[in-house]
């Protein structure tokens, strides 16, 4: 993580050093949550708000992040239970697909993210087919 970050700030790891919370990091591939949490981000996750809470919000920003365990690792996503199962949902405009699994034997919730902190920048415009390719661009700046 401080490889990809590079130098944090003293008073920020303070912050993380006390017992109050469990910290998480979004791997560097994970884009259920893209793009209100890009892969990379670090959570702040309260473990004592384990349990999965149903409403209606009003926006994206409202409604509890969860994360969550699972047989083959860790994500963070939205959350509504169904029975005996528990659906993982990511952002709309994430790639990931809605994931149903058993609760509690195939995922279950740590707890939910009350903070966030992510590293901003370091994304590149997607390129679309219309746009030239950069080795077009380079001889098109040679002519």
């Amino acid at each position: 993580m401080v490889e990809q970050w590079g130098l944090v700030p003293v008073a920020y790891l303070f912050q993380l050093a006390g017992d109050k919370y469990t910290y998480g990091y979004l791997g560097s591939e994970d884009f259920t949550m893209y793009p209100l949490l890009p892969p990379g981000t670090f959570l702040q996750v309260d473990e004592s708000r384990n349990k999965v809470v149903q409403g209606m919000w009003r926006s994206e920003y409202e409604r509890p992040v969860y994360f969550v365990e699972m047989r083959d690792g860790y994500t963070c996503c939205w959350c509504t239970l169904k029975g005996d199962h528990i659906l993982l949902q990511s952002h709309p405009l994430s790639p990931v697909p809605v994931r149903v699994l058993r609760h509690p034997q195939d995922a279950e919730v740590i707890g939910q993210v009350v903070g966030v902190a992510l590293k901003l920048g370091d994304w590149r415009p997607v390129e679309s087919a219309s746009e030239p390719k950069p080795e077009e661009r380079e001889r098109a700046a040679l002519n």
